[in-house]
């Protein structure tokens, strides 16, 4: 979670457990906690208590979900289709924002894909 998002939610440093997590981001470059605090999370009918670190940078994203996570609630991403699906007595499905960027960030994002993509082909 970036510290903005802390911010966001009116969490304070205060209310952060010491953390020893470091972390690398996609840029390769590490950098450890600031704190990590246990947050109850809502997405339609589902409800999960999880940890998050808190991290000085500015991202794209309001909270990282991992695959732990992820498989621990029977939830599958799809990039694609921009959703995530479970099945809690039926399938269920959360959509996300039609267009969570804006223009400037849209361009930012898409050049950096660009740019990971011409990497990977070399």
């Amino acid at each position: 979670m970036p510290k903005s998002a802390m911010y966001d939610l009116g969490i304070t440093a205060d209310d952060l457990s010491k953390s020893r997590m470091v972390i690398q981001g996609f840029s390769l470059e590490s950098q450890r906690a600031i704190g990590m605090i246990r947050l109850e999370l809502t997405m339609g009918d589902l409800s999960a208590s999880s940890i998050f670190h808190v991290i000085e940078s500015k991202t794209y994203y309001k909270l990282l979900l991992g695959h732990p996570w992820l498989h621990e609630h029977g939830i599958v991403a799809s990039i694609l289709h921009q959703c995530l699906k479970y099945y809690r007595g039926g399938e269920r499905k959360i959509n996300s924002d039609v267009k969570p960027f804006t223009k400037a960030e849209l361009h930012f994002a898409d050049s950096k894909s660009l740019k990971r993509t011409l990497h990977l082909r070399r």
